[in-house]
């Protein structure tokens, strides 16, 4: 009975023994990242996250790479921590500071926003997070601001890098779209499910009898209205407005930008029921290099930037202590 009891309780001990706040997640050229001040940068940003993910429930669910969104998560966070810190003290070396009085303008603002959320204002209380912390975050930022703007104001992009990119990237550069209406009769019920096989071959009759109209010259738009049970788009007589490839169902955007305006479609059949589907428009653009340079400049100095980062990467000493990482919690369980 002695030992079972003494068991129970040095089990309960290490149970309850509370994890250590200030233990190191990362060290980058010698400052320590906190398993506190990870934590709270988890907590910070995961609302927004969980709005991407589609719910709170949705943590431990895999990508498509088989990881979980929980721990692409924790990566995400921690790298964008250890690149903030490098870029960081690569700007002190650079001779950039900000005054006394951006931070504090800084500070305030993050001390606001922490205060206005009563979740992460706990989660900061909770965890050791401090107005010296706050500050120096505010510093930090302004510090990778200063030097962002010192490097777009001094990098070089010249007219053949320039151009090179947009060569690369001409297809990025071309807008083929299709305006479109649709008259759609559906062969499935209010919650997408199929219907039985006998009001589908129902509605496949009211179809063809719709495509006779249409085909005998009646008003689209106004046959559309009567007929159409696509609530999005019946009222405006079936319009659609423009659209690219990848926009609309396979069978739907093979019939549509297989015609030209003016023409009518034959039924289309897709998941959704028999669409009648008639091109009012046929838009192909090609963006000229002069009308894109200037976002050709932006995407090449991102890039360059990128590779800044890269560099620094390469050069700094970087350790991360894989067990604090799995120990950090930002989910309520």
């Amino acid at each position: 009975m002695t030992i079972a009891l003494a068991a129970l309780m040095s089990f309960s001990l290490v149970a309850c023994k509370q994890k250590d706040l200030n233990e190191t997640v990362a060290d980058v050229n010698g400052t320590k990242i906190t398993l506190g001040q990870y934590e709270f940068m988890l907590k910070m940003n995961k609302d927004s996250v969980e709005s991407n993910i589609g719910g709170a429930d949705k943590w431990d669910e895999k990508d498509q790479t088989g990881v979980s969104y929980k721990d692409k998560y924790k990566r995400l966070v921690l790298d964008q921590m250890i690149n903030t810190e490098l870029l960081a003290q690569n700007a002190e070396k650079e001779g950039l500071k900000p005054t006394d009085k951006e931070i504090q303008a800084s500070y305030n603002d993050l001390k606001t926003y922490v205060n206005s959320d009563e979740n992460l204002k706990g989660a900061a209380e909770e965890l050791g997070i401090n107005d010296e912390f706050l500050k120096e975050q505010a510093k930090i930022s302004l510090l990778i601001q200063k030097s962002q703007e010192k490097f777009y104001k001094e990098e070089k992009v010249t007219d053949a890098e320039m151009k090179k990119y947009y060569d690369e990237h001409i297809d990025e550069y071309k807008k083929d779209e299709v305006e479109a209406s649709h008259i759609l009769i559906k062969t499935t019920d209010d919650q997408n499910k199929p219907l039985p096989e006998a009001d589908q071959k129902k509605a496949k009759a009211k179809a063809k009898k719709v495509l006779k109209e249409v085909k005998a010259g009646g008003d689209f738009a106004e046959l559309a209205k009567k007929y159409s049970q696509d609530p999005g788009s019946a009222a405006n007589g079936g319009a659609l407005g423009a659209f690219g490839k990848g926009m609309m169902v396979q069978e739907f955007e093979d019939a549509a930008f297989g015609m030209e305006p003016g023409e009518v479609s034959d039924l289309v059949k897709t998941d959704f029921g028999y669409h009648i589907i008639k091109v009012t428009d046929r838009i192909k653009e090609t963006t000229s290099f002069e009308e894109a340079k200037a976002g050709i400049k932006e995407e090449i100095l991102k890039n360059k930037y990128g590779e800044k980062i890269a560099a620094l990467q390469k050069k700094a000493k970087i350790e991360k202590f894989d067990k604090v990482i799995e120990s950090a919690e930002f989910v309520e369980k």
